[in-house]
């Protein structure tokens, strides 16, 4: 014969687990970003925008970069989702609405930054000065061309003299082309089927050649 089904006190650990609220994984769909994923965003957000601060890019800072602010969007995309649809989670995001808009805002930044070209224009601002104080040492014979060293804000890979003016190959730059600036007063710069230039302001062009 079967027997009743054991009940349980109004007080007991089950009756009290079971009215308990959402489950763990509730709670942690519909909780707000917390300690990681916010820096985990700015992170991203540092490297894609320091990634993007020369010709050409840093290739594999960029590619670290895009690939953990995907991860953060893997993660923020869903849950802010979860908690929009759940009754017990529109509550949570009204009340931490600011840790919720970090990430995307986070992003927005990042993307009206990269759009408008700001990190690398910044750069290359911050550094014109040194670079044009060396350019015209190499240029007048002061100071003989250089391997290895810093310029400005870059580190270059080498500087040479030419019959253009002086140029900077910049140190990391680019996937298989080569990138750098050449400073050239008299604005004796030409393409070819190797190398290409781009003006930038007064004597400085962006230099590319070609893998």
């Amino acid at each position: 014969m079967l027997g009743n089904a054991p009940e349980w006190p109004l007080d007991s650990p089950m009756t009290r687990s079971a009215s308990s609220g959402p489950s763990t994984l509730a709670r942690v769909l519909t909780g707000p970003p917390g300690r990681l994923l916010i820096p985990s965003a700015a992170f991203a957000g540092l490297l894609l925008t320091y990634g993007d601060s020369v010709p050409g890019s840093y290739f594999m800072t960029q590619i670290v970069g895009a690939l953990l602010a995907l991860g953060v969007a893997v993660v923020w995309g869903p849950r802010f989702v979860v908690g929009l649809l759940r009754a017990d989670g529109r509550p949570g995001l009204r009340r931490h609405w600011a840790r919720w808009a970090a990430v995307p805002l986070v992003g927005a930044t990042v993307f009206g930054l990269l759009w408008f070209d700001v990190p690398s224009s910044a750069r290359f601002a911050l550094s014109k000065a040194s670079m044009e104080q060396i350019a015209q040492r190499i240029a007048a014979g002061k100071e003989p061309a250089s391997e290895r060293r810093w310029a400005g804000l870059y580190q270059v890979s080498s500087i040479e003299r030419s019959d253009d003016g002086v140029i900077f190959y910049l140190e990391d730059a680019g996937f298989l082309d080569r990138y750098g600036f050449i400073w050239s007063p008299k604005a004796r710069v030409y393409q070819d089927l190797e190398t290409a230039y781009k003006h930038i302001e007064g004597p400085w062009y962006e230099w590319r050649e070609w893998f």
